[in-house]
């Protein structure tokens, strides 16, 4: 095999590794979603299993691209010099996949970071008593099973 085909063997082993990432990401999420605390360990243990596999592969990429000739190039400025063919073809679709997979990682990371906030926003709140005040005006189940507000309720909740 020549450096340039261990290039994008390397570098395709780092886009497959992205896109096992990003299940994880996925799975994360809707461990959040699911309060699932047992899940959500599991897969943010993965998730360090899984960058700690893609550092190693990062770095057999970045060995085999300097071996192929590429030291310190971006992935656009290798497919520049690339003469047109099967290897350029290969490397286009390969950082075409790279970035798309990585911004839906980000997307489901953000998402994920909110979920997360959120919830911590809610057992902060709960912890400290302050959800108890800023309930006050939504309806509660009345003695005989009826729904009543406080007299802070606005004449449309009454109204209901």
């Amino acid at each position: 095999m020549n450096e340039l085909q261990s290039f994008l063997t390397a570098t395709e082993r780092c886009v497959a590794q992205c896109k096992t990432m990003l299940g994880f990401e996925q799975e994360k999420r809707q461990a959040l979603l699911s309060d699932d605390l047992t899940r959500l360990e599991n897969m943010i243990q993965a998730q360090q299993a899984a960058i700690m596999k893609l550092e190693s592969l990062e770095k057999q990429r970045m060995e085999a691209q300097e071996k192929a000739g590429y030291h310190q190039l971006s992935a656009e400025e290798i497919i520049e010099l690339l003469d047109e063919g099967m290897e350029k073809d290969v490397l286009t679709k390969q950082v075409g996949e790279l970035k798309q997979t990585l911004g839906e990682i980000r997307h489901h990371n953000g998402k994920a970071m909110e979920i997360a906030r959120s919830n911590l926003q809610i057992v902060n709140s709960l912890a400290t008593g302050k959800e108890k005040k800023e309930r006050q005006g939504l309806y509660r189940p009345g003695s005989a099973g009826e729904w009543r507000t406080d007299s802070s309720s606005t004449s449309f909740e009454t109204k209901i």
